[in-house]
């Protein structure tokens, strides 16, 4: 859920630059503390934790490459926060079994 409170405030860039600094970090942090759980399939994406972990990379490299190239470092950090949203509420496993 973490990861999916970054991907929020990382879609908020247009808005400030320091709120999707920040989406971008706890994405980032949301990553990682999700790893342990990665190896657990989940209710609709079975390989949710490659999907997250990809998505916030290239939420990461959007927000970089916004920096010089506007429009295009939007276009991928927004994509790699609704891909991250996706993995978190489609492939994040409800219980541990």
């Amino acid at each position: 859920m973490i990861s999916g409170l970054g991907a929020s405030l990382a879609l908020l860039g247009p808005f400030s630059e320091v709120v999707a600094g920040v989406g971008v970090f706890v994405l980032i942090a949301g990553v990682v503390l999700s790893a342990p759980a990665g190896g657990q399939p989940g209710p609709v994406l079975t390989d949710w934790w490659s999907v997250l972990a990809l998505a916030a990379l290239a939420t990461l490299i959007g927000f970089g490459l916004s920096f010089w190239l506007t429009a295009p470092g939007g276009v991928i950090l927004s994509a790699g926060a609704i891909v991250s949203l996706v993995a978190v509420f489609f492939g994040t496993p409800a219980r541990r079994g």
